[in-house]
């Protein structure tokens, strides 16, 4: 079954500054969750980059960079090899939006689940604790 999980967050900062961060794709020095990221294929700033994450808890996220759009401050990516949630195709959207004098960050995710249970633990974990956990570090980073 497929299923879209949506969540948005306003942080305190311009949605350029926030952009700068997102748009480098392959380096999430500023994620406290992120031990390490590198290009792990593709070109920097391109479509079809691929970025590996070395996470805290010792495990590795691969992604692809399927879309950037710098005139409208979007990106897609997607999963690649084996995904840290149980989807088995993925798609996400971030998009920011200035918000008075904010920056509003919205990912909208499509993913491809086996049942009802892997829907409401993908749903979960996306809007609990993955996008408001990089919501806050792409604050932290703006006020440092």
């Amino acid at each position: 079954m497929d299923i879209t999980v949506e969540y948005t967050a306003v942080i305190e900062g311009d949605p350029q500054a926030v952009w700068q961060l997102l748009a480098a794709f392959e380096d999430m020095h500023w994620h406290p969750q992120v031990n390490s990221s590198r290009l792990a294929g593709g070109m920097s700033g391109r479509a079809g980059a691929v970025r590996e994450l070395s996470l805290t808890d010792g495990s590795t996220v691969t992604e692809r960079l399927d879309e950037l759009d710098h005139a409208r401050m979007t990106l897609t990516y997607s999963f690649q090899g084996d995904p840290p949630i149980p989807v088995s195709t993925s798609r996400t959207t971030v998009s920011l939006q200035p918000a008075d004098g904010q920056t509003a960050i919205t990912w909208r995710g499509g993913y491809g689940v086996a049942d009802s249970d892997a829907a409401l633990l993908v749903t979960r974990v996306n809007r609990e604790m993955v996008w408001p956990t990089t919501a806050q570090a792409l604050k932290t980073a703006l006020d440092h």
